[in-house]
């Protein structure tokens, strides 16, 4: 099963001034690790969207745009439902798909592809492969704007063990996923209270916080005992915190990015 995954980040941060407040109240790390970062990318939505209706419309078969229409509804906004309501006569996608009577045909209807568009671009969804120590996982994380008319915590996740990391690209490739990129990073991890509280380092990047626990409460409780305020955290993901200082990681540029000679020598202080 995947599970919901709330975190916040606090950038810039002073890692040794961080280390030295969690040494002081017991906390100690539970690990820290050089990791290797794999990510490989899955086809666009309206892709999907428009493969998914030809299969339905040809084979009468229903699994995949029904669980792809699971997937990206919590995107679409009161417009955009007032939109499939004129043109299909339901709210829902969903109920004009289980329909065995509806003309499926209007399911490419040019507006309503206007709608898988707009909604694509609230929507991403990938696979990371990553070797941390001697373990190596894949994980799926499908990310969702939550301000549509369905309302959806930002991020699931599911994580499965893997053997090695030749055996993940190899899986990874029969199943037809394509390389994106590779990143290197240091992290420091910590467990507090309900929390997992971790210092990231990303080639390029000033070192950040970041928090992830069930609940907000939870997270803020972390954020306090840090000595920060919740005002001082942000929700971003790396990929914008490489924008803000004018990187963008899905160039062939950085489809590589590694630590440079001093990055090591900061990264390895940092892990003593």
């Amino acid at each position: 099963m995947g599970k919901i995954e709330r975190e916040i980040k606090i950038l810039n941060i002073n890692v040794n001034e961080i280390k030295s407040i969690l040494e002081k109240k017991g906390i100690k790390s539970k690990g820290k690790y050089i990791q290797d970062v794999y990510t490989y990318d899955l086809p666009s939505v309206v892709e999907l969207y428009k493969k998914y209706v030809e299969i339905l419309m040809n084979n009468n078969d229903k699994r995949e745009i029904l669980k792809l229409i699971n997937e990206i509804k919590p995107c679409f906004d009161k417009k955009d439902i007032e939109v499939i309501d004129k043109l299909l006569n339901v709210k829902d996608i969903i109920d004009f798909i289980e329909n065995p009577d509806s003309d499926y045909c209007k399911l490419l209807n040019e507006e309503l592809i206007k709608v898988i568009v707009k909604a694509n671009e609230n929507f991403s969804k990938w696979i990371r492969l990553r070797r941390t120590g001697d373990k190596t996982t894949i994980t799926i994380k499908r990310v969702v704007n939550g301000k549509g008319e369905y309302a959806l915590d930002a991020v699931n996740e599911l994580e499965i063990d893997v053997p090695s990391i030749e055996d993940g690209k190899q899986l990874l490739s029969d199943l037809g996923y394509f390389f994106a990129r590779h990143q290197t990073k240091m992290r420091i991890a910590y467990d507090y209270k309900n929390t997992e509280i971790v210092i990231d380092k990303w080639p390029k990047l000033a070192p950040y916080i970041e928090i992830e626990g069930p609940t907000k409460e939870d997270i803020d409780d972390a954020v306090l005992m840090l000595g920060y305020e919740p005002k001082d955290t942000i929700i971003i993901n790396t990929d914008d915190v490489y924008k803000q200082i004018g990187i963008d990681i899905y160039s062939e540029e950085y489809s590589n990015l590694s630590f440079t000679e001093d990055e090591e020598e900061e990264v390895q202080a940092y892990m003593e």
